[in-house]
């Protein structure tokens, strides 16, 4: 367990980010990322619209989220977390009451979300984290957290529904996820 470096903090705090771009602390690093496509933004509007019909979830995109034990400030494309957990409106999302995140794919932070916020997210303890890939249009759920790791991942393509584990009561409809039209992106 890491303690939390206020430091870190203080420096994301203190950088002025330029319009179009986004700044995450991932494993000690500052991660600037540039503004994302209209695909982008459609698939995270349908998972927002998705989870928001269920009344038990509070749903988010693009918010800084922070562990008590952990300097990384992710801001996951997507999260949910139960509509009942208590959140500081002038601070950040508590990741400890997540219960899932997601992340769709992009070029330039392809390999951060396929690897480190998988070990990431694990060890915040959230849940779930889906990775949503619209460049081999399928999805990944990881799950079943065990020690600090997902012990499992299912693999789901676009058009089809990923059923959800409890505590959700749902399944994710992929059928309107869009893809990109070479596996590029361009």
């Amino acid at each position: 367990m890491t303690v939390v470096d206020e430091s870190a903090h203080s420096i994301l705090e203190g950088i002025e980010v330029p319009e179009g771009f986004r700044v995450e602390l991932i494993n000690g690093n500052v991660i600037v990322s540039p503004s994302r496509k209209p695909l982008h933004w459609k698939i995270q509007r349908d998972l927002f619209r998705q989870f928001f019909l269920q009344s038990d979830w509070e749903v988010g995109t693009d918010q800084t989220i922070r562990h008590p034990d952990y300097t990384d400030e992710p801001q996951p494309d997507f999260f949910a977390m139960p509509a009942s957990a208590p959140v500081d409106l002038e601070g950040s999302y508590p990741a400890e009451r997540m219960t899932l995140v997601a992340e769709v794919l992009s070029r330039s932070t392809r390999g951060i979300d396929l690897v480190d916020k998988v070990e990431l997210y694990a060890r915040f303890g959230i849940p779930f984290y889906l990775v949503v890939d619209p460049f081999k249009r399928e999805s990944t759920l990881h799950c079943f957290l065990e020690h600090g790791r997902y012990g499992n991942a299912v693999t789901i393509e676009f058009g089809r529904a990923i059923a959800l584990p409890e505590p959700f009561r749902f399944s994710i409809d992929t059928s309107a996820f869009p893809a990109y039209r070479s596996a590029d992106g361009c």
